[in-house]
This record gives C-alpha cells, sequence and structure tokens, in this order.
C-alpha cells in the first residue's frame, strides 16, 4: 500500500535530519575556545590571526570536495561502503585529496607571507610554509579517516551523506585544525628561541609531502578522474585562497572587538560553519539530483516544493543553532555576560546567518545549475566556491553587524 506523506511531514523529516547533522556545528564553540589560545602565540607569530581564517576556509574546501564526491560516488555505486577490497575510484579520491590538500598547505602559506609583507608584518616565509603545510597534512590524514568512515556508517544505515557528512565533519575539521595549529606553532615557540625548528622538522616534512604529491600524480596521470579533477579544482582553489585572503584582512580588523569580548571568537568558528554547512547542504543534495536527473538545471526549480522544505529547512536548522550558540558559548566564556551583552549577541548571531545563507544560498544555487550546464562536475567547484564564499560573506557580516551592536567596545 502506498502511503502519501503531507507536505508538513515532509517538511519536519528533511529539517529534523539536517538538524542530525548540523547540530554537531556546535563543536565550533569549543574550536573557538580554543582558538582564544591563539592569542599566546601572537607574540611570536604576528600573522597568527590573518591566517587561521585561511586554515579554516581551505580545510572547508578541501571537505567540501571530499564530502560531495564521496557522496556522489556511493549513490552512484563507483565506491563501496568499506576500507578493504574497495573499487579503483576509492583509491583515487584519496590520492586526489591528498594532492590538492598539498597544494593549498603551499598557496596558502604563500598567500599568508604576501599578505603578512603588505600589512608590514614581521614574516618569515619558509616558517608559515611549513607550519600551514604541517598542520594541514596532519589535519587532512585525520580527516580522511574521519570522513570515510563516518560516510560508510551513515550510508549502511541508509542515511544520507550530502546532508549528514559535511556538517559533521565540518565542525570536526575546525577542531582539528584550531588545535594542530596551535600545537605546531606552540612547538615551534617554545624552540624558538635556541632551535630553528622550521628548518630541521618543518622542511623534511614539507619535502616529503611534496614529493609524494608529485608521485600520486605520476601515478595516477591517465586517470580522468584525478586529471579532470585537478584541472577543475585547483584554479578554483587558487580562487578560494584569494577570498580567504580577505577573510584573513576582515578578521585582523575584528581583534580590537575580540580584545573586549573573547565570547565572538568563541562563536566565530560556530556561526561561519553553520553557514557553510547551510550551503552545502543544499549544494550537495542538488548536486546528487542533477548527477541522478531528478532535477532540471533551471530556474523552475524554484517553484517547485522540493526547493521550498530544503530552502526553509535548512534556514530553520541555522536560526535555531545560532539561538544555542548563543547560550552556550555564553556558559564556555571565562568572561561576564550581562543580559544587555546577551541580547546583543543573540540579535547579532540571528542576523548574521539569516543575511549570509540568503547570499551563500544565491551563490550556492548559480554555481551548482551553471557548472553542470557546461558540463562540468559541481562536486569539484561548487563546494570550495560555496565554503571561502560563506567564511568572507559571513565574517564581513559579524564584522559589520558588530560594529553596530557592539558600539562602545570597539
Amino acid at each position: 500500500m502506498v502511503t502519501h506523506r503531507s507536505s508538513f511531514s515532509i517538511f519536519a523529516g528533511f529539517t529534523l535530519t539536517v538538524l542530525g547533522g548540523m547540530i554537531f556545528n556546535i563543536g565550533g564553540l569549543f574550536a573557538g575556545r580554543s582558538a582564544v589560545l591563539l592569542t599566546n602565540l601572537q607574540e611570536i607569530f604576528q600573522w597568527v590571526f590573518l591566517i587561521y581564517p585561511l586554515l579554516l576556509t581551505v580545510r572547508g574546501d578541501i571537505n567540501g570536495i571530499l564530502s560531495g564526491k564521496l557522496g556522489t560516488a556511493l549513490h552512484l555505486g563507483t565506491i563501496e561502503p568499506k576500507w578493504r577490497k574497495n573499487t579503483n575510484r576509492f583509491y583515487q579520491l584519496m590520492s586526489f585529496i591528498f594532492i590538492i590538500t598539498v597544494f593549498d598547505a603551499v598557496l596558502v602559506g604563500l598567500v599568508a607571507s604576501l599578505l603578512s609583507f603588505i600589512l608590514g608584518l614581521s614574516v618569515n616565509m619558509i616558517e608559515i610554509l611549513v607550519i600551514s603545510l604541517t598542520t594541514f597534512v596532519f589535519g587532512a590524514i585525520l580527516s580522511m579517516i574521519l570522513t570515510f568512515s563516518l560516510t560508510f556508517f551513515i550510508y549502511k544505515r541508509k542515511g544520507d551523506p550530502d546532508v549528514l557528512v559535511y556538517p559533521i565533519m565540518s565542525s570536526i575539521n575546525d577542531i582539528l585544525i584550531t588545535l594542530i595549529f596551535f600545537s605546531v606553532g606552540y612547538c615551534y615557540r617554545i624552540w624558538k628561541p635556541n632551535f630553528n625548528l622550521h628548518l630541521y622538522i618543518g622542511i623534511p616534512i614539507f619535502t616529503i609531502s611534496v614529493i609524494f604529491a608529485f608521485l600520486l600524480i605520476l601515478k595516477w596521470r591517465k586517470a580522468k578522474y584525478i586529471t579532470d579533477g585537478i584541472i577543475q579544482s585547483l584554479p578554483t582553489l587558487s580562487i578560494t585562497n584569494l577570498i580567504a585572503a580577505g577573510t584573513g584582512t576582515v578578521l585582523a580588523s575584528f581583534q580590537a572587538l575580540i580584545g573586549s569580548n573573547p565570547i565572538l571568537l568563541i562563536c566565530y568558528p560556530a556561526v561561519i560553519s553553520t553557514v557553510g554547512s547551510q550551503g552545502s547542504v543544499f549544494a550537495n543534495t542538488t548536486s546528487t539530483k542533477l548527477h541522478l536527473g531528478t532535477i532540471k538545471p533551471t530556474f523552475s526549480f524554484f517553484k517547485t516544493q522540493d526547493f521550498v522544505i530544503s530552502f526553509f529547512g535548512i534556514l530553520s536548522v541555522g536560526l535555531l543553532l545560532n539561538l544555542l550558540y548563543s547560550a552556550i558559548g555564553t556558559g564556555i566564556t571565562s568572561e561576564t555576560i550581562s543580559s544587555s551583552i546577551y541580547l546583543r549577541l543573540l540579535l547579532l548571531l540571528l542576523a548574521t546567518n539569516f543575511i549570509s545563507f540568503a547570499l551563500v544560498f544565491m551563490i550556492s544555487m548559480a554555481a551548482s545549475f551553471l557548472t553542470y550546464r557546461f558540463g562540468l562536475d559541481p562536486d569539484n567547484l561548487v563546494n570550495p566556491i560555496l565554503s571561502s564564499s560563506a567564511d568572507l560573506i559571513t565574517t564581513s557580516v559579524l564584522v559589520l553587524l558588530s560594529l553596530s551592536l557592539f558600539p562602545i567596545i570597539v
């Protein structure tokens, strides 16, 4: 017997599924709490808060590509949900992610060095390069293990990886990158007076990683999946690095607010991660539907029930989570928060999410439809553009609204 579900029950079911994945963005608050530790590194590394958004954004770009391509591959059957004796595509995907990780790490180091020089900060290019690459390599290894394991687990239990994986891993990656970045930077800090750690340990790690990535390119040079992925992804990742550089520059101006209100830094990773997750859920589900042929890349999609349920379901989850961020963030901060500041913080987070998601949504849909129409793979292009754009848009909106809501402490 066929049962027909009401529009409300479909909306409720979808919204609860999205909430189940994005609730893990609460972990971004603990990434933010850890990020407060980065202030201890500023004395030695003036570029800490310049490079930090780049690390979060680029790791989000790579995670977006991995979660998007893995979810699509599982739906199409080109990858099986297991570790041993998997398909060739499984090993190609892991190799591809490591290659673009090394590329992005080098690019982040170069961009951060250039920005530091322009802003007049004390900078050692080799130091920035090896710290960013070491952070990314360790982060990528842990992130890939967790992403594959989580995706396989969800898929085997009939869940939708396109909805759940990116939001969960986004939060986990924010915590991983923050802690790894702090740990690596702290090691360099304690050894810096007497031992050039970046020369004797950092450069060998850098060299081995670059050589290994080059060997992987040689191994898979005839694999269209990887060559197409590299050709499509690297130019996009280069652009998103420049966008992320803008985010870093904006956050540098955010330091005055951070000094007076650490609660803003505590909430920051969770807020940008949530908007990125909202856009990615929309993009990943749209990409899979385009590949399966269940929707067409036309604007008539906006008139469908599928669109309405997806848009308002994802928006509702974002607003609900920001309600939680204001409460939990206030609870884990070491400063005293008055009721007046809490209400302003709550208004700030809700307004930031609403405005940012509306802008990111338009980018998500336009990018998904255009890339598919031009015969490109949305999984290679949309998530990187989306992640970096979401971070820049959300950071900019957050700063602008903060200047209005916290005029006394700017």
